[in-house]
């Protein structure tokens, strides 16, 4: 009896504290909102940052929080807002023109390569839903497929049992393809990031004692190589020259998840 109360206890601490966390996330969100609408660009930014540590992950969260960066003037991480937004929802078409408008004041000449028509079109799915949405089908897609085998097991005899085999074979068929697409875009999502530092130097190695190879500038996005210590080691395509790599500090660079 007094394990079972204890574990009623546990359920209930636990679903209180998610309740708390869901409101202090909302609370900051709703507040994030109102400071933008009297313009107070910063306190916005502020507001927002803190629904995002309390739980909220949302493209609209993202979105807002990209244009009070922008507002502030902080292109790098207005991108990188703009960025995760449209990891979340690539339909949007005014966080896509944003981020257009952000990606156009940056110094940096960065190549950025563009999907061909005929890709985008065969994987249109891919492009067309977010890394969450993707995630969930998949998730959809497991469950429906080994419901339907199990049918199967117990009527394997059966028209109905023959019918639940290749349904539940379609299911994780596509179950595997819409894991392919989370797993990719996850990957590519977690290997790139924005220099948020106005001025940042790269270096030749993973200390400010090594050689100074480059300059990049706020709202630049570089492909994430590896780690090490407070350093992170980056490369980065510019349209006019060879893809470079070097090495900045980990709090002059946002990535993108």
């Amino acid at each position: 009896m007094k394990t079972k109360f204890a574990l009623i206890l546990t359920a209930a601490a636990m679903a209180a504290s998610a309740w708390a966390v869901d409101f202090e996330a909302a609370r900051n969100f709703a507040q994030g909102c109102s400071a933008y609408t009297n313009k107070n660009y910063q306190e916005a930014a502020e507001f927002y940052t803190k629904a995002e540590k309390a739980g909220l992950n949302s493209q609209e969260l993202f979105y807002d929080l990209g244009n009070a960066h922008y507002r502030c003037g902080n292109l790098g991480s207005a991108i990188a807002s703009y960025r995760r937004a449209e990891l979340l929802n690539p339909r949007d078409a005014d966080c896509k023109a944003n981020l257009l408008r952000a990606r156009s004041q940056t110094e940096n000449n960065i190549a950025k390569k563009e999907v061909p028509d005929a890709l985008r079109s065969f994987f249109f799915l891919y492009f067309y839903l977010g890394l969450y949405e993707q995630a969930k089908l998949a998730a959809v897609f497991w469950a429906a497929g080994w419901i339907f085998l199990s049918l199967f097991i117990f009527k394997r005899n059966s028209g109905f049992g023959r019918f639940c085999k290749k349904f539940g074979i379609a299911f994780l068929v596509l179950f595997l393809l819409f894991f392919a697409f989370t797993a990719c875009k996850y990957y590519l999502a977690s290997h790139e990031g924005v220099v948020t530092s106005d001025t940042v130097r790269i270096h030749a190695g993973p200390d400010a004692s090594y050689t100074e190879i480059f300059i990049l500038h706020s709202g630049a996005e570089v492909k994430i190589k590896e780690r090490e210590g407070g350093w992170t080691k980056i490369s980065v395509s510019q349209s006019d020259e060879e893809d470079r790599s070097g090495w900045l500090e980990n709090d002059q660079i946002q990535p993108i998840l």
